[in-house]
């Protein structure tokens, strides 16, 4: 329910309706929808099978982020649970300390390092994001040209680039990925 509708519009009474139940019912497992929401958004952190690759870094950090994408796609409706929770289990953590691990070893400072897993964090929830909802309508560019919003003589890279076939979520995350694990390994180099 929470990634067919979003947490948004889940509620217990929903819930129980879905279960063929009275919601008095459902309270007899859960002390509240904080309670249950809290446990989804363990059980889908938990559930989150990064493996360990020894050796070649930036293997390590393309699978760790791969893997937190395909988590985060696979249950779009925990994610706002996640971003949002107060506490969680430090299975939370698994991303951040393989990437810490893999870019310290390959000798980038703690700090950077540390600047590094933000960066693919946030590269990674974004990219995920637009993919669950899509781009926000007013900085959709397909839309603003079939709208008329934007005109083509002015902006003819954009038109361009949104003409030419439709939007690969894959290919995207998998360019920027590359694109910030080779600004790494020139980083750990100088």
């Amino acid at each position: 329910m929470l990634d067919r509708d979003g947490f948004e519009r889940f509620s217990l009474r929903r819930l129980a309706e879905h279960l063929g139940v009275t919601p008095m019912a459902v309270y007899n497992h859960i002390s509240g929808k904080e309670a249950l929401l809290r446990a989804v958004a363990e059980h889908v952190v938990a559930g989150a099978k990064y493996r360990a690759v020894r050796g070649d870094w930036r293997a390590a950090v393309r699978d760790c982020f791969r893997t937190l994408r395909r988590t985060c796609l696979a249950h779009p409706g925990a994610v706002p649970l996640i971003e949002s929770a107060e506490a969680l289990p430090p299975s939370i953590f698994r991303p951040m300390e393989i990437t810490l691990t893999a870019l310290e070893g390959a000798g980038l400072s703690s700090r950077d390092a540390l600047r590094a897993y933000f960066l693919l964090t946030t590269f990674t929830l974004g990219q995920v994001s637009y993919q669950i909802r899509g781009w926000g309508r007013g900085v959709d560019p397909g839309s603003a040209l079939r709208d008329d919003r934007l005109e083509r003589d002015a902006f003819p890279a954009v038109v361009q680039a949104v003409s030419s076939r439709p939007w690969d979520f894959d290919a995207s995350f998998e360019f920027g990925l590359a694109v910030i694990i080779a600004g790494l390994g020139a980083q750990r180099r100088e």
